[in-house]
């Protein structure tokens, strides 16, 4: 074969090929993806213009959270990648501007070694190596005042909450940590302590009475690594109520069967009590600090029984003074009076012995005459085929009897109170049946010269014997007296100052539902102002749970002042509920409850105003 064909026939061929493939069926040609080629990188600079990575933020030592924000400044050529490298491992890039948001969750608590490097053309450039501690444990609280809560708290208390590690001073003012009763913000002077652990807030007002107090942070308040304080939204609460107890809440209350109390004119309350730990009546003062005995336990002769009631009465010279029923081992029972001198108790006359033969005493009571300082006591006594109201005055060192008229011819008589107006004259109330009608009456009568000049009934056919009765030195007389109201209980509340009784507002309970309202003391205070003690439930739920409910008339409506009130709120309930005032009006309680752990034992509990 020649050149010539040789030559030729491969074109030929090639022709061919080319042909027949452009006439092959579209569907079947496949032509593979060509990649763009990668951008290589001008290397030609190298060296000329070399990278330089610097710190902006964060500082060297500085603390970070759950996110640390990092940037740095490049300078120089542009690098191919950046990344950020914690104790010599790459864990994140970075992006031009060069700001990073890197979650620290990967990493420990504690310091940790930050460089950030840029690598271009096989050459890298590494920043200053930065420590930086991670803290994402928020700031807690460790210790506060009030705690979290506390029921009985000061109205001048100062608030104080110890953190578990430093806060930035900056973050804490009074917009960022609030003080609330209610919703309502309490001005207060907020302060951190130099160690930043320690935030105090002083109120520049004594606390609202009856309100619920929180403390609040708001989330900018935070450490060093901007961790905010680990609290509820709802902060830490307290309670600021309108009375306080005497003493320290937490020691454990006397044991009581009977207790009288009264508050002397500047502010000093006294007990008189029976029960557990004494042998006879202790009559014991608040020294301000702790109760102190006032002498020794008052008894009758060696081997007599424990007394059975006590009651204590202070005269216009805030003179003690205490009567109490001593049980003999015939059977018998004398009544015992005594004042105290100073330095000891001195005996008033020879033991009272009752009027009837083989007499039972209850309901014992003691006032002392305005002019001359005389005594009188009175009391319920009862044998088996009698009962009678009988009134003891002192005179000339003997007491001298008479029995209330009208006493004697009753089926049951109770609740038995005894005040004195402005002219010495004895003011006697109590609750008892009637033949022929049903429920409990209450007859009030006056002693004028030697006789007894009975009121007309203020209430009749109640359901319960229970009510209260006051004096003031008007001569006005105000009794509470029970009422059926709307299938329960109310009090209602009346007064004597014009020749009939007049009714002091509507019938009243504090409790809304079927609980039955008592009213155990009524008080007209120094300024003439009508106070009254309610024992009544709190709930239906809780019948037994009895709560105390303080009540002041103010012109046309009572006025509530605290809330319900008892040692163990919500628990236990209480009885045998008193009130006193002293110059300035200022209100004092006193009543036993149940002890929450023995439910055969009653505590006694004393409380002051909360101002």
């Amino acid at each position: 074969m020649d050149s010539f064909l040789l030559s030729r026939s491969p074109m030929k061929t090639l022709r061919s090929i080319l042909f027949a493939t452009l006439l092959m069926p579209a569907a079947c040609i496949q032509i593979p993806d060509i990649a763009a080629p990668l951008d290589e990188p001008d290397c030609s600079d190298v060296g000329e213009a070399p990278m330089s990575v610097q710190w902006v933020s964060p500082q060297d030592g500085a603390q970070v959270g759950s996110i640390a924000r990092l940037q740095v400044q490049l300078t120089g050529a542009t690098p191919e990648t950046v990344d950020l490298l914690v104790d010599g491992t790459a864990v994140a890039a970075l992006k031009e501007p060069f700001v990073l948001d890197w979650e620290t969750q990967s990493v420990s608590e504690g310091p940790h070694a930050f460089v950030v490097r840029a690598r271009r053309c096989g050459q890298e450039s590494l920043s200053p190596q930065r420590q930086v501690v991670v803290d994402r444990t928020k700031p807690s609280l460790v210790a506060q005042n009030p705690q979290d809560g506390a029921q009985w708290v000061p109205v001048h208390q100062t608030v104080r909450a110890e953190l578990s590690e430093p806060v930035v001073a900056d973050s804490v003012n009074n917009s960022t940590v609030r003080l609330l009763a209610g919703q309502s913000a309490v001005s207060a002077e907020v302060s951190l302590s130099q160690d930043g652990r320690v935030l105090t807030l002083q109120p520049l007002e004594p606390l609202p009475v009856s309100e619920v107090m929180r403390v609040v942070f708001d989330p900018s308040v935070t450490d060093a690594a901007g961790n905010p304080v680990a609290m509820s939204s709802q902060g830490w609460s307290w309670r600021v109520p309108a009375f306080l107890p005497l003493g320290d809440s937490q020691t454990p209350r006397t044991r009581v069967d009977s207790f009288s109390f009264q508050v002397e004119r500047g502010g000093t309350p006294l007990v008189a009590r029976l029960g557990t730990g004494t042998s006879g009546v202790q009559v014991e003062r608040w020294n301000g600090v702790a109760w102190q005995a006032l002498g020794a336990p008052l008894q009758g002769s060696a081997g007599d029984p424990q007394a059975t009631e006590c009651v204590l009465h202070l005269d216009s010279s805030d003179t003690p003074h205490v009567a109490w029923v001593q049980p003999k081992l015939d059977g018998s029972v004398e009544v015992h009076v005594r004042r105290w001198s100073g330095s000891a108790w001195t005996a008033l006359g020879a033991p009272v012995i009752p009027v009837l033969s083989q007499a039972s005493v209850t309901d014992l009571r003691i006032k002392v005459e305005s002019f001359g300082g005389i005594p009188v006591i009175a009391f319920k006594e009862r044998n088996a085929s009698e009962l009678q109201v009988s009134v003891f005055r002192l005179q000339a060192g003997e007491w001298r009897s008479r029995a209330v008229a009208g006493s004697q011819g009753v089926p049951n008589l109770t609740s038995l109170h005894l005040e004195l107006n402005q002219w010495n004259e004895q003011i006697l109330g109590r609750s008892n049946t009637e033949y022929g009608f049903p429920g409990w009456a209450i007859s009030v009568s006056r002693s004028s010269g030697g006789s007894d000049v009975g009121y007309a009934s203020p209430s009749r056919q109640a359901a319960s014997p229970m009510f209260a009765m006051t004096v003031g030195g008007d001569g006005r007389i105000v009794v509470a007296s029970p009422v059926q109201s709307n299938g329960s209980q109310s009090v209602l509340v009346q007064q004597w100052p014009t020749g009939t009784w007049e009714r002091v507002g509507n019938t009243y309970d504090r409790v809304p539902g079927r609980t039955d309202a008592s009213a155990t003391a009524l008080k007209l205070d120094a300024q003439g102002r009508l106070i009254m003690l309610l024992e009544e439930p709190e709930s239906e739920a809780s019948s037994s749970v009895r709560s105390l409910f303080v009540q002041r008339w103010t012109t046309d409506h009572w006025e509530q002042i605290g809330g319900a009130l008892s040692a163990n709120p919500g628990a236990t309930p209480v009885s045998h509920s008193q009130l006193g005032t002293d110059k300035d009006g200022r209100i004092f309680l006193a009543w036993s409850e149940v002890d929450e752990q023995d439910a055969t034992q009653f505590r006694l509990h004393v409380f002051r105003p909360n101002d």
